[in-house]
């Protein structure tokens, strides 16, 4: 029984590390990588982190400070023959006392709604940032696609040009080929081998920027599908969702937390003020003391000190709203920058697609005829599937550049599903 036992142990055994390998082996889809790198990226982890511990700080701001309790020996006669002796001179006692220093209740409020907005800025910084992640993976994503696809497509050409310089080589020895015809396929091997050497160079770099989120899973095998992002773009309601940009509410956030700069100045203004009661023993059936204290701030040079702080916050005040503006602006340059690239895009797409495509088809289907009845050499069969193969090279750069400006878009109008759709 416990054999059996043992050996059903060992087979589930196997088959879990069968299925984690086979999971393992799967290309990194573009879904996949965006999702391994937000579910637990330190860089977000320390906003929130940040956010918590404003949030800590606030609930302390709201509070009076601790109060004090002091004690020790007042007036001890250190000079003539009464020095060091506590029972012989009337004002010499043992004091106890406690003190406790009282800010305003506007002060403590203040300081207290500033923190939290410090916390809320950091949870919008969270949001933009966990935004430009995605945006930065899908990018990376799309570029090692790219690269990838390029090195596979100069390879094919590097083989089909192997395979024609075979026949060429053959064919010198009997007069149907020149040497000259074999040095030219060569260096055409040459060339497109140093173009695969750079596409391999544009892989292995995103795959470091890719790295940079997502650790080794960047060293997996990328998805072969192109994923395919559209976005559904509404004219009258692009203002507003720029507008709704994570950046902008992390702007307008900052804009917050500078008011309540200003208004944490102006409440300085009320005077800070303390109590302090202390009981004295004294000695010799002397009686003991009783003693009361208050203490405020003395605001004696408010236009120098109180009121250059109030207009310094103010300001920072506007500083911050014309940082925001700035930030505005650098979206809307951003997304018609990306909105070119689009139709652009889109234009050339069209142009492979209706004319380059279809001719370099028809070219290779006339080549081939050609061939087939003697009348082309089969020099020109491969030169024709040479130039397809660049036709559809081109044409897969030209989706990837469709791809990156979707991305882009997507991120500018706040596309929540642009990253989920595939």
């Amino acid at each position: 029984m416990n054999i059996r036992l043992l050996g059903e142990s060992l087979l589930f055994s196997c088959l879990l590390f069968i299925a984690f390998t086979a999971k393992a082996e799967q290309p990194l889809t573009l879904a996949e990588a965006i999702q391994l790198a937000t579910q637990s990226q330190p860089l977000l982890q320390s906003l929130d982190n940040a956010a918590d511990s404003t949030r800590q700080a606030a609930v302390a701001e709201g509070q009076l400070p601790d109060p004090k309790l002091k004690f020790g020996m007042i007036n001890l006669p250190v000079t003539t023959r009464d020095a060091l002796h506590f029972d012989r001179d009337d004002q010499t006692m043992v004091n106890v006392g406690f003190s406790q220093e009282m800010i305003p209740l506007k002060k403590r409020e203040v300081a207290s709604s500033k923190m939290l907005a410090e916390a809320d800025q950091f949870h919008t910084e969270q949001i933009a940032t966990a935004r430009s992640i995605e945006r930065d993976v899908a990018l990376a994503w799309l570029d090692v696609y790219e690269a990838q696809r390029k090195s596979e497509l100069y390879q094919r050409i590097a083989d089909e040009m192997s395979a024609e310089r075979k026949v060429l080589a053959a064919g010198v020895s009997s007069g149907g080929a020149k040497t000259s015809e074999v040095l030219a396929v060569d260096t055409e091997v040459s060339l497109t081998n140093e173009k695969r050497i750079f596409a391999e160079r544009d892989e292995r770099k995103a795959r470091a920027a890719l790295a940079r989120w997502i650790g080794n899973s960047a060293s997996r095998q990328i998805s072969p599908e192109l994923p395919v992002m559209t976005n559904s773009l509404n004219q009258a309601a692009i203002q507003k969702e720029l507008d709704n940009h994570p950046l902008l509410k992390n702007a307008y956030q900052s804009e917050k937390v500078a008011q309540l700069d200003v208004e944490s100045a102006q409440a300085n203004l009320q005077r800070n003020w303390g109590w302090e009661v202390g009981y004295g023993k004294r000695f010799a059936d002397r009686s003991d003391m009783l003693s009361f204290q208050v203490s405020m701030d003395l605001q004696l040079d408010r236009t120098n000190r109180q009121d250059r702080r109030t207009a310094e916050k103010l300001v920072l005040v506007e500083k911050a709203h014309k940082v925001t503006e700035d930030k505005r602006r650098e979206l809307s340059a951003d997304l018609e920058d990306a909105l070119a690239d689009a139709e652009a895009a889109e234009a050339r797409e069209s142009v492979r697609l209706t004319s380059l495509i279809p001719n370099a088809k028809a070219r290779l289907s006339v080549a081939q005829a050609g061939y087939a009845a003697g009348k082309n050499s089969l020099g020109e069969v491969w030169e024709a599937r040479r130039a397809m193969i660049e036709i559809e090279l081109d044409h897969w750069t030209v989706l990837t550049d469709r791809q990156r400006a979707a991305v882009k878009i997507g991120y500018l109008l706040n596309d929540t599903q642009l990253f989920k759709s595939n």
